[in-house]
């Protein structure tokens, strides 16, 4: 054939070391041990020579393949076509792979039919033209794309089914967000309306109580009840105020305004105000250390700041116990110091001292709603300042540390954690 005389020809001229038995010995060991199936037909289709892949692929053996159509290795339902196909190739044979984008088939002896590619290539010897086809058993790659293929189709379902879960949870939140906002509406109107009905019927009972002991002044059984009132009125007063000043911080309708403050005046003032709340034996000391007494800073924010600390000394130390206030001004700060003597804070609650309605494990007998401290830490950081404290039983220090002077037009944003 072709390839064996160029192969001749290439040694031939050389050393002499293969002569042209030698080619055809090795051109027929290349086709004989070839892994793909070889097979070679006339242009009448008959099998003249194939090697032994092609007979063991289609199940034959030896010879009897030889002088059969070559449509015999194709489907019962795809002979016919093929014929016609093979006198289309021999009226313009060219190199080329048969049924590009086609699902081609092969016949084994048995009848069972598996995939196969096809290439076509053509020669002539002796002015008769033949053509050789290099078969090639693709039944592993087929199954290795079917599984890809499921694989692929197995990851679209899922892929599907996770969009879809993404949006039904989207949709989801997208509801519970809208109803968050339509609870949290509904919260600021109930606080707001509460506020103000709860306030009115207060101070109508402060009233009362103040005609009482006026009425009934020297009776000192009377005063002792009209005392307790009073003081009852106070802290619902205080309670009711942490509620509404929680929620105009949290809708951010509190502001940070500083005008110049007398720290001492102030002081002093609250003090006076803060010792009618004292217990039996009970005694509060406020000092001031230092010449310089003014300040910058929001003078009710401060005022509230103060006064929750000086009320939880109070609140939470026993009968015949000092509270100690101090004030001081070093280095453009101002230092505010609230010492007492009572049941401190566990560990173990520390760490949880500022947030919002949270209360000490032994304080769960004491009257609060667990926002005192919250609103303090939020204060003090709409002042750009900080708040420490320690404690054990017996010893609680809060230390609150602010600017001297804060520029009224500067943002003084907070936390509403």
């Amino acid at each position: 054939m072709m390839h064996t005389s160029y192969l001749g020809s290439m040694v031939d001229g050389s050393d002499g070391t293969f002569g042209p038995a030698d080619v055809a010995r090795i051109c027929e060991m290349l086709f004989t041990t070839a892994a793909e199936g070889l097979v070679v037909v006339d242009t009448a289709g008959a099998i003249l020579m194939h090697n032994p892949r092609l007979g063991n692929m289609f199940g034959y053996e030896g010879n009897e393949l030889l002088g059969r159509r070559i449509e015999v290795l194709l489907p019962d339902a795809a002979r016919e076509r093929h014929e016609r196909h093979r006198g289309r190739y021999n009226q313009r044979p060219v190199q080329r792979s048969m049924g590009i984008g086609m699902d081609l088939a092969g016949r084994r002896k048995d009848g069972t039919v598996f995939p196969v590619e096809v290439s076509l290539n053509h020669f002539t010897v002796d002015g008769n033209r033949f053509v050789m086809g290099l078969v090639t058993d693709i039944t592993q790659r087929r199954r290795a794309e079917e599984e890809l293929y499921r694989t692929n189709q197995e990851l679209e379902r899922r892929v599907e089914e996770r969009t879809a879960q993404l949006r039904e949870a989207e949709r989801s939140v997208r509801e519970a967000l809208e109803k968050e906002r339509e609870l949290h509406a509904l919260k600021s109107r109930f606080v707001a309306m509460a506020s103000h009905e709860f306030r009115t019927p207060l101070s109508t009972i402060m009233s009362s109580v103040d005609l009482i002991a006026r009425y009934t002044e020297g009776n000192d059984k009377v005063e002792k009840h009209v005392a307790r009132i009073r003081i009852k009125v106070r802290e619902m007063t205080a309670m009711l105020n942490e509620f509404l000043s929680l929620e105009r911080i949290e809708q951010g309708l509190i502001t940070c305004q500083p005008v110049e403050v007398d720290i001492v005046h102030l002081g002093i003032e609250l003090i006076e105000e803060l010792r009618a709340l004292t217990k039996s034996g009970q005694s509060i000391g406020y000092d001031h250390e230092g010449d310089e007494r003014m300040v910058t800073l929001d003078r009710q924010m401060l005022g509230n700041v103060i006064t929750n600390l000086v009320t939880n000394a109070v609140k939470y130390s026993p009968e015949d116990k000092p509270i100690t206030f101090t004030t001081r001004i070093a280095d453009g700060r101002l230092h505010i110091t609230v010492h007492d003597e009572g049941i401190g804070v566990p560990e173990a609650d520390q760490v949880h001292l500022f947030d919002r309605f949270f209360r000490g494990s032994n304080a769960t007998t004491i009257q609060g709603t667990g926002l005192g401290l919250n609103l303090v830490k939020r204060y003090v950081e709409l002042m750009q300042g900080t708040i420490a404290f320690s404690s054990r039983p017996g010893d609680t220090t809060f230390t609150v540390e602010l600017p001297q002077h804060l520029s009224p037009d500067e943002d003084h944003p907070v936390d509403r954690g």
